[in-house]
């Protein structure tokens, strides 16, 4: 739905359901298994740049950030998936096995509890996760206005 203003679309009316965004996380799994997690980390590295991981590129969601009403770019994604998905929950383990556990479980609940189906780490840096089937937040390659690159 387009803002009546700039044309752009609101991303909250347009969120990837928690049984979406449940089921991606899950798929997650098999898609590193079989691509060998090589192919799944390049694979990774590519659609982050388009505001998405592979199960999200696969079931056509796509993580926007708030403010700017804008796919995540690919710095807006790493510090989104690896540095508080990651860098948090491996100290977690190797501080006490198992904790690691509670900070995926604290997601979970923020979750599902959310009004914005949105996990700890899409609240800490102003991010949801919207169902985009029709590519309305794909990040344009050349702004209209200049002629640059975005």
């Amino acid at each position: 739905m387009p803002d009546s203003g700039s044309g752009t679309p609101d991303p909250l009316s347009m969120l990837a359901s928690k049984g979406r965004r449940f089921g991606a996380y899950l798929l997650e799994i098999p898609l590193t298994i079989v691509t060998l997690g090589i192919g799944y980390l390049i694979w990774m590295l590519i659609v982050w740049a388009r505001g998405q991981t592979p199960a999200k590129q696969l079931l056509k969601m796509r993580v926007v950030r708030l403010e700017e009403r804008r796919a995540a770019h690919w710095g807006w994604m790493a510090l989104r998936n690896f540095v508080l998905a990651m860098l948090i929950g491996i100290p977690l383990e190797l501080i006490f096995p198992g904790l690691s556990i509670l900070w995926l479980l604290a997601n979970a609940i923020a979750l599902l509890v959310s009004s914005r189906n949105q996990a700890l780490w899409d609240m800490m840096v102003k991010t949801v996760v919207v169902h985009d089937p029709n590519y309305l937040f794909d990040r344009p390659r050349r702004s209209s206005q200049t002629g640059t690159n975005d």
